[in-house]
Protein backbone atom coordinates (compact mmCIF):
# COMPACT_ATOMS: atom_id res chain seq x y z
CA UNK A 1 0.00 0.00 0.00
CA UNK A 2 1.54 3.35 -0.96
CA UNK A 3 2.09 5.79 1.68
CA UNK A 4 0.49 9.58 1.45
CA UNK A 5 2.42 12.40 0.71
CA UNK A 6 1.40 15.23 3.20
CA UNK A 7 -2.06 16.32 2.49
CA UNK A 8 -2.88 19.24 0.75
CA UNK A 9 -5.89 20.70 2.30
CA UNK A 10 -3.98 20.63 5.84
CA UNK A 11 -1.13 21.73 4.82
CA UNK A 12 -0.86 24.53 2.73
CA UNK A 13 -2.50 26.71 4.94
CA UNK A 14 0.60 27.22 7.06
CA UNK A 15 2.22 28.36 3.93
CA UNK A 16 -0.17 31.70 3.08
CA UNK A 17 1.86 34.37 2.90
CA UNK A 18 -0.22 37.46 3.66
CA UNK A 19 2.27 40.34 2.62
CA UNK A 20 -0.11 43.28 3.60
CA UNK A 21 2.68 45.93 3.78
CA UNK A 22 6.04 47.31 1.62
CA UNK A 23 8.50 47.85 4.68
CA UNK A 24 9.66 45.80 7.45
CA UNK A 25 8.05 46.87 10.85
CA UNK A 26 10.33 47.31 13.56
CA UNK A 27 9.35 46.02 17.13
CA UNK A 28 6.78 48.45 18.24
CA UNK A 29 8.13 49.71 21.73
CA UNK A 30 6.35 48.83 25.04
CA UNK A 31 6.33 50.39 28.54
CA UNK A 32 7.84 47.44 29.99
CA UNK A 33 7.63 46.78 33.79
CA UNK A 34 10.73 46.32 35.82
CA UNK A 35 12.00 42.97 37.90
CA UNK A 36 12.94 45.45 40.96
CA UNK A 37 11.10 47.61 43.13
CA UNK A 38 13.65 50.82 43.20
CA UNK A 39 12.26 54.07 42.97
CA UNK A 40 12.37 55.07 39.01
CA UNK A 41 15.29 57.39 38.46
CA UNK A 42 15.38 60.85 36.77
CA UNK A 43 16.25 59.26 33.53
CA UNK A 44 14.02 56.67 34.24
CA UNK A 45 10.94 59.05 34.45
CA UNK A 46 11.78 60.90 31.34
CA UNK A 47 12.16 57.58 29.05
CA UNK A 48 8.50 56.64 30.40
CA UNK A 49 7.46 59.88 30.26
CA UNK A 50 8.43 60.01 26.28
CA UNK A 51 6.72 56.96 25.83
CA UNK A 52 3.53 58.10 27.00
CA UNK A 53 3.44 60.95 24.93
CA UNK A 54 3.84 59.06 21.74
CA UNK A 55 1.41 56.59 23.22
CA UNK A 56 -0.80 59.91 23.19
CA UNK A 57 -0.08 61.28 20.27
CA UNK A 58 -0.63 57.68 18.23
CA UNK A 59 -4.33 57.45 19.78
CA UNK A 60 -3.96 56.75 23.57
CA UNK A 61 -6.97 57.95 25.43
CA UNK A 62 -7.38 57.68 29.42
CA UNK A 63 -7.07 54.10 29.86
CA UNK A 64 -4.25 53.80 28.22
CA UNK A 65 -2.53 56.16 30.40
CA UNK A 66 -3.85 55.24 33.18
CA UNK A 67 -2.65 51.66 32.11
CA UNK A 68 0.67 52.86 31.54
CA UNK A 69 1.09 54.54 35.17
CA UNK A 70 -0.25 51.49 37.06
CA UNK A 71 2.35 49.24 35.42
CA UNK A 72 5.20 51.63 37.07
CA UNK A 73 3.23 52.11 40.34
CA UNK A 74 5.22 49.52 42.22
CA UNK A 75 7.92 51.65 42.07
CA UNK A 76 6.47 55.65 41.67
CA UNK A 77 3.32 57.26 43.01
CA UNK A 78 1.56 59.73 41.24
CA UNK A 79 3.04 62.59 43.50
CA UNK A 80 6.43 61.16 42.99
CA UNK A 81 5.87 61.85 39.23
CA UNK A 82 4.36 65.28 39.66
CA UNK A 83 7.30 66.51 41.79
CA UNK A 84 9.39 65.29 38.72
CA UNK A 85 7.14 66.20 35.99
CA UNK A 86 7.60 69.89 37.54
CA UNK A 87 11.34 69.74 37.41
CA UNK A 88 11.22 68.42 34.11
CA UNK A 89 8.92 71.50 33.16
CA UNK A 90 11.55 73.82 34.92
CA UNK A 91 14.25 72.56 32.65
CA UNK A 92 12.17 72.69 29.51
CA UNK A 93 11.13 76.33 30.08
CA UNK A 94 14.73 77.36 31.24
CA UNK A 95 16.09 76.20 27.81
CA UNK A 96 17.35 78.83 25.28
CA UNK A 97 15.22 76.74 22.39
CA UNK A 98 11.54 75.62 23.21
CA UNK A 99 10.73 72.95 21.59
CA UNK A 100 7.67 73.00 19.85
CA UNK A 101 7.19 69.32 19.85
CA UNK A 102 7.09 68.69 23.28
CA UNK A 103 4.89 71.22 23.67
CA UNK A 104 2.19 69.95 21.05
CA UNK A 105 2.25 66.33 23.08
CA UNK A 106 2.33 67.94 26.50
CA UNK A 107 -0.91 70.20 25.69
CA UNK A 108 -2.68 66.84 24.19
CA UNK A 109 -1.66 65.18 27.25
CA UNK A 110 -2.75 67.63 29.09
CA UNK A 111 -6.40 67.44 27.55
CA UNK A 112 -6.99 64.11 28.65
CA UNK A 113 -8.50 63.55 32.07
CA UNK A 114 -6.50 61.27 34.26
CA UNK A 115 -5.16 63.44 37.48
CA UNK A 116 -2.81 65.20 38.32
CA UNK A 117 0.16 64.51 35.99
CA UNK A 118 -2.26 65.16 32.97
CA UNK A 119 -2.83 68.39 34.35
CA UNK A 120 0.47 69.76 35.30
CA UNK A 121 1.35 68.80 31.47
CA UNK A 122 -0.67 70.85 30.18
CA UNK A 123 0.07 73.54 32.22
CA UNK A 124 4.09 73.21 31.21
CA UNK A 125 3.54 72.64 27.18
CA UNK A 126 0.98 75.59 26.89
CA UNK A 127 3.94 77.69 28.63
CA UNK A 128 5.85 76.00 25.84
CA UNK A 129 3.72 76.69 23.26
CA UNK A 130 3.98 80.22 24.15
CA UNK A 131 7.50 80.38 24.21
CA UNK A 132 7.97 79.22 20.58
CA UNK A 133 5.23 81.87 19.94
CA UNK A 134 7.45 84.32 21.30
CA UNK A 135 11.21 83.51 19.93
CA UNK A 136 10.15 81.75 16.19
CA UNK A 137 7.30 84.31 15.41
CA UNK A 138 6.83 82.32 12.31
CA UNK A 139 6.12 79.59 13.96
CA UNK A 140 1.85 80.13 14.27
CA UNK A 141 2.24 79.40 10.73
CA UNK A 142 3.18 75.64 11.37
CA UNK A 143 -0.26 75.00 13.13
CA UNK A 144 -2.00 77.09 10.23
CA UNK A 145 -1.11 74.44 7.44
CA UNK A 146 -3.60 74.04 4.67
CA UNK A 147 -6.00 71.42 4.61
CA UNK A 148 -3.77 69.10 2.03
CA UNK A 149 -0.84 69.48 4.46
CA UNK A 150 -2.56 68.75 7.50
CA UNK A 151 -3.75 65.54 5.75
CA UNK A 152 -0.55 64.57 4.80
CA UNK A 153 1.31 64.91 8.20
CA UNK A 154 -1.42 62.84 9.62
CA UNK A 155 -1.33 60.63 6.95
CA UNK A 156 2.76 59.94 7.16
CA UNK A 157 2.19 60.17 11.03
CA UNK A 158 0.04 56.91 10.45
CA UNK A 159 2.80 55.08 8.42
CA UNK A 160 4.91 55.33 11.33
CA UNK A 161 3.17 54.45 13.81
CA UNK A 162 2.12 51.49 11.51
CA UNK A 163 5.42 50.52 11.04
CA UNK A 164 6.21 50.85 14.95
CA UNK A 165 3.46 47.94 15.39
CA UNK A 166 0.99 50.44 16.86
CA UNK A 167 -1.77 49.96 14.49
CA UNK A 168 -4.84 51.33 16.17
CA UNK A 169 -2.94 54.46 16.75
CA UNK A 170 -2.49 54.41 12.91
CA UNK A 171 -5.63 54.14 12.22
CA UNK A 172 -6.48 57.39 14.36
CA UNK A 173 -4.14 59.22 12.41
CA UNK A 174 -5.75 57.77 8.47
CA UNK A 175 -8.94 58.51 9.98
CA UNK A 176 -7.92 62.57 10.88
CA UNK A 177 -6.66 62.12 7.52
CA UNK A 178 -9.41 61.07 5.54
CA UNK A 179 -12.15 63.87 7.72
CA UNK A 180 -9.38 65.82 5.34
CA UNK A 181 -9.57 64.19 2.17
CA UNK A 182 -11.76 61.70 1.72
CA UNK A 183 -11.06 60.18 -1.69
CA UNK A 184 -7.64 59.49 -1.11
CA UNK A 185 -7.22 55.86 -2.33
CA UNK A 186 -3.80 55.54 -0.60
CA UNK A 187 -4.79 56.45 2.69
CA UNK A 188 -7.77 53.58 2.64
CA UNK A 189 -5.32 50.90 1.33
CA UNK A 190 -3.03 51.84 4.24
CA UNK A 191 -6.21 51.98 6.70
CA UNK A 192 -6.83 48.58 5.67
CA UNK A 193 -3.79 47.29 6.15
CA UNK A 194 -3.46 48.19 9.46
CA UNK A 195 -6.94 46.68 10.13
CA UNK A 196 -5.53 43.73 8.58
CA UNK A 197 -2.44 43.25 10.92
CA UNK A 198 -5.54 43.81 13.87
CA UNK A 199 -7.51 40.34 12.05
CA UNK A 200 -10.21 43.06 11.39
CA UNK A 201 -10.68 41.55 8.12
CA UNK A 202 -14.23 42.36 7.29
CA UNK A 203 -13.47 46.41 8.22
CA UNK A 204 -9.72 45.34 6.24
CA UNK A 205 -12.10 44.62 3.01
CA UNK A 206 -14.41 47.42 3.10
CA UNK A 207 -11.17 49.58 3.58
CA UNK A 208 -9.51 48.20 0.39
CA UNK A 209 -12.78 48.60 -1.32
CA UNK A 210 -12.59 51.61 -0.66
CA UNK A 211 -9.32 52.60 -2.38
CA UNK A 212 -10.30 50.53 -5.18
CA UNK A 213 -13.41 52.94 -5.79
CA UNK A 214 -10.96 55.76 -5.98
CA UNK A 215 -8.36 54.03 -8.12
CA UNK A 216 -9.73 50.55 -9.71
CA UNK A 217 -6.53 49.84 -11.42
CA UNK A 218 -4.35 49.78 -7.71
CA UNK A 219 -3.04 45.82 -8.00
CA UNK A 220 -1.51 45.80 -4.38
CA UNK A 221 -5.14 46.86 -2.96
CA UNK A 222 -6.67 43.82 -4.91
CA UNK A 223 -3.95 41.47 -3.61
CA UNK A 224 -4.36 42.56 -0.17
CA UNK A 225 -8.08 42.13 -0.20
CA UNK A 226 -7.62 38.67 -1.42
CA UNK A 227 -5.44 37.93 1.39
CA UNK A 228 -8.05 39.32 3.95
CA UNK A 229 -11.18 37.04 2.11
CA UNK A 230 -8.76 34.51 2.53
CA UNK A 231 -8.48 34.74 6.02
CA UNK A 232 -12.01 34.67 6.08
CA UNK A 233 -11.78 31.19 4.26
CA UNK A 234 -14.09 32.87 1.35
CA UNK A 235 -11.85 31.06 -0.92
CA UNK A 236 -13.44 31.91 -4.51
CA UNK A 237 -13.24 35.62 -3.81
CA UNK A 238 -10.13 35.27 -2.64
CA UNK A 239 -9.17 34.23 -6.21
CA UNK A 240 -10.86 36.38 -8.17
CA UNK A 241 -9.13 39.28 -6.03
CA UNK A 242 -5.88 38.06 -7.00
CA UNK A 243 -7.33 37.40 -10.76
CA UNK A 244 -7.85 41.02 -11.00
CA UNK A 245 -4.31 41.69 -8.71
CA UNK A 246 -2.03 39.60 -12.11
CA UNK A 247 -4.48 41.11 -15.02
CA UNK A 248 -3.00 44.74 -13.72
CA UNK A 249 -0.28 43.41 -12.73
CA UNK A 250 1.25 39.94 -14.22
CA UNK A 251 4.61 39.59 -12.33
CA UNK A 252 2.97 39.67 -9.27
CA UNK A 253 4.16 36.40 -7.38
CA UNK A 254 2.66 37.06 -4.26
CA UNK A 255 -0.73 37.14 -5.73
CA UNK A 256 -0.04 33.81 -7.58
CA UNK A 257 1.78 31.97 -4.98
CA UNK A 258 -1.59 32.86 -3.09
CA UNK A 259 -3.66 31.40 -5.39
CA UNK A 260 -2.05 28.62 -5.50
CA UNK A 261 -2.77 28.19 -2.14
CA UNK A 262 -6.10 28.62 -2.66
CA UNK A 263 -6.71 26.37 -5.30
CA UNK A 264 -4.94 23.68 -3.50
CA UNK A 265 -6.71 24.12 -0.63
CA UNK A 266 -9.89 24.18 -2.79
CA UNK A 267 -9.10 20.82 -4.34
CA UNK A 268 -8.30 22.75 -7.53
CA UNK A 269 -4.63 20.82 -7.77
CA UNK A 270 -4.28 21.81 -11.67
CA UNK A 271 -4.72 25.19 -11.29
CA UNK A 272 -2.23 25.04 -8.50
CA UNK A 273 0.77 23.93 -9.89
CA UNK A 274 -0.08 26.25 -12.85
CA UNK A 275 -0.01 29.18 -10.26
CA UNK A 276 3.26 27.96 -8.73
CA UNK A 277 4.80 27.58 -12.33
CA UNK A 278 3.72 30.90 -12.65
CA UNK A 279 5.73 31.65 -9.57
CA UNK A 280 8.54 29.93 -10.75
CA UNK A 281 8.89 31.99 -13.63
CA UNK A 282 9.33 35.01 -11.75
CA UNK A 283 10.92 33.79 -8.66
CA UNK A 284 12.70 30.56 -9.48
CA UNK A 285 14.59 30.41 -6.15
CA UNK A 286 11.54 30.58 -3.91
CA UNK A 287 11.92 27.55 -2.39
CA UNK A 288 8.11 27.33 -0.42
CA UNK A 289 7.02 27.47 -4.04
CA UNK A 290 8.71 24.56 -4.74
CA UNK A 291 7.73 22.84 -1.99
CA UNK A 292 4.31 23.43 -2.11
CA UNK A 293 4.30 22.46 -5.84
CA UNK A 294 5.70 19.36 -4.99
CA UNK A 295 3.23 18.70 -2.54
CA UNK A 296 0.45 19.23 -5.07
CA UNK A 297 2.22 16.80 -7.25
CA UNK A 298 2.21 14.04 -4.75
CA UNK A 299 -0.83 14.12 -3.77
CA UNK A 300 -2.05 13.81 -7.71
CA UNK A 301 0.32 10.68 -7.88
CA UNK A 302 2.89 12.28 -9.80
CA UNK A 303 5.82 10.81 -8.11
CA UNK A 304 8.89 11.58 -10.52
CA UNK A 305 8.31 15.57 -10.50
CA UNK A 306 6.64 15.86 -6.76
CA UNK A 307 10.68 14.29 -6.09
CA UNK A 308 11.93 17.00 -8.75
CA UNK A 309 10.29 19.93 -6.88
CA UNK A 310 11.56 19.07 -3.74
CA UNK A 311 15.52 18.60 -5.14
CA UNK A 312 14.72 21.98 -6.20
CA UNK A 313 13.52 23.24 -2.51
CA UNK A 314 16.77 21.27 -1.16
CA UNK A 315 18.76 23.43 -3.58
CA UNK A 316 17.97 26.58 -1.75
CA UNK A 317 16.75 25.24 1.96
CA UNK A 318 18.82 21.93 2.77
CA UNK A 319 18.01 21.34 6.33
CA UNK A 320 14.40 21.68 5.92
CA UNK A 321 12.77 18.19 7.91
CA UNK A 322 9.52 18.45 5.73
CA UNK A 323 11.03 18.49 2.25
CA UNK A 324 13.03 15.36 3.03
CA UNK A 325 10.52 13.50 4.63
CA UNK A 326 7.94 13.86 1.64
CA UNK A 327 11.00 13.04 -0.75
CA UNK A 328 11.14 9.78 0.86
CA UNK A 329 7.78 8.75 0.83
CA UNK A 330 7.21 9.43 -3.11
CA UNK A 331 10.46 7.53 -3.04
CA UNK A 332 9.24 4.73 -1.49
CA UNK A 333 5.85 4.68 -3.25
CA UNK A 334 8.19 4.50 -6.31
CA UNK A 335 10.16 1.27 -5.24
CA UNK A 336 13.23 2.99 -5.25
CA UNK A 337 14.10 1.99 -1.49
CA UNK A 338 17.11 2.48 -0.93
CA UNK A 339 17.12 6.34 -1.82
CA UNK A 340 14.13 6.33 0.36
CA UNK A 341 15.70 5.19 3.50
CA UNK A 342 18.65 7.78 2.68
CA UNK A 343 15.89 10.58 2.21
CA UNK A 344 13.87 9.46 5.65
CA UNK A 345 17.44 8.59 7.55
CA UNK A 346 17.84 12.69 6.30
CA UNK A 347 14.21 13.96 7.63
CA UNK A 348 14.90 12.22 11.03
CA UNK A 349 18.06 13.66 11.69
CA UNK A 350 16.19 16.97 11.10
CA UNK A 351 12.74 16.56 12.72
CA UNK A 352 12.30 19.70 14.94
CA UNK A 353 12.19 18.18 18.95
CA UNK A 354 8.61 18.14 20.24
Amino acid sequence: MQQMIESVRRSLLKWFRPAVEANKSPQHRQLNRKSNNQPLTPREYEHFFMQILEGVEGGWGRVQVLRALAALSHRSREADWVAWLRSFGEELLASPVPNSQMARRMVQLGEIDCGELCSVAGDIGSQLRQRVAETFPGAAAEETKSPIQQAETCFQQGIELFNAGNYGGAIAYYDRALAILPGAPEIWYNRGNAFFHLARYEDAIACYDKALEFKPDKSDAWNNRGNALFKLERMEEAIAAWDKTVELSPNYHQAWYNRGVALGYMGCLLEAIESYDRVLAIKPDDRQTWFNRGLVLGNLGRYEEAIASWDQALEYQPDRYETWYNRGIALKNLGRTEEAEASLKQAEALKPIQ
